[in-house]
């Protein structure tokens, strides 16, 4: 499939006009048309709802245009940065880090820590759950910043790859507001009601995280899954339209509460606590990493061993 399918869909689903989403794209509408079905076509299900106007994006069409979005940024993001890879020098600094940590607290971070050292270069590398582990195993990057909760500890020899505290985050329960700006969507009431559920994909931590928040619960709620995504913008975006309840990174709506797009749906009872870690690669099979070593040690040595504060 080409990623030009994916940008017709993605300029369709901005101007919400076939007309305007074609000239744009420079096609004919007839042809634009055809190439969003062979779009719907490939994917399985429809994506666009044609019976409505201005055109609306179908549940499905909702969520495939948030990860699309991501996914092209991602995709490009890399590109460039694959094409840049040579202007770097061998000083530089690879760390990993999920999509999430990635948009709200590593450019703070980097901030407080060149404010230390200096001006650092820098490789960033997003991750998923799958292969956060194997990018510190396998030395393709010099520190790991991930969450981390207690009862899903990961699977790593901290002898070999010691980690530091960088802070606390907590997922907060969140939906749009309604009339009063109190919440569309509200936990107090689940007993009574099913709440639309805007979650994170199983396999990502955050997913992992907020499963056995929920299983453990002695209180049982009624939550209805309708969306899933790995990434909390796209979750984060669902629920300012109203679509669900969804816990978010508190470092990632703290604007949205104070101007009230979003609204707590419970009360601090409900906020799911995580611990933000570095982790440093150690194991060097060769000597590829030598002339950053006195970089590295810096770094480290001017981390904090556990710091408990809010990352925001």
């Amino acid at each position: 499939m080409s990623f030009k399918l994916i940008e017709d869909f993605l300029s369709l689903a901005k101007s919400k006009n076939f007309s305007r989403a074609a000239e744009e794209r420079n096609v004919t509408q007839p042809a634009f048309s055809r190439r969003i079905q062979q779009l719907e076509t490939w994917i399985g299900v429809p994506l666009v709802d044609r019976s409505t106007y201005p055109t609306k994006l179908t549940q499905a069409g909702l969520m495939f245009r948030d990860v699309g979005e991501q996914s092209l940024k991602l995709i490009f993001d890399t590109r460039n940065e694959l094409r840049d890879m040579n202007k770097l020098g061998n000083n530089t600094i690879n760390f990993s880090t999920p999509y999430s940590l990635s948009t709200y607290f590593f450019p703070k971070w980097m901030t407080k820590l060149q404010n230390e050292l200096g001006e650092i270069s820098t490789r960033l590398i997003l991750s998923f759950t799958h292969n956060r582990i194997e990018t510190l195993i396998d030395g393709s990057c010099d520190f790991l910043i991930c969450h981390y909760h207690p009862d899903l500890p990961l699977i790593i020899d901290e002898t070999k790859y010691p980690y530091k505290i960088l802070g606390t985050e907590k997922l907060v329960p969140v939906s749009a507001p309604g009339d009063n700006n109190k919440p569309l969507y509200t936990l107090l009431k689940s007993r009574a009601h099913l709440i639309p559920h805007l979650s994170y994909s199983s396999e990502s931590y955050l997913g992992k995280t907020e499963v056995n928040f929920l299983s453990n619960l002695k209180t049982k709620i009624h939550l209805n899954r309708i969306y899933e995504s790995p990434m909390s913008d796209s979750i984060k975006k669902m629920a300012i339209e109203g679509h669900g309840l969804a816990w978010l990174p508190y470092s990632s709506i703290k604007n949205s509460l104070a101007r009230k797009t979003l609204v707590r749906g419970g009360d601090k009872s409900w906020d799911i606590h995580l611990e933000v870690r570095i982790y440093r690669f150690l194991a060097k099979p060769d000597n590829s990493l030598a002339k950053t070593d006195n970089l590295l040690e810096k770094i480290w040595t001017i981390l904090p061993q556990k710091n408990l504060d809010p990352i925001n």
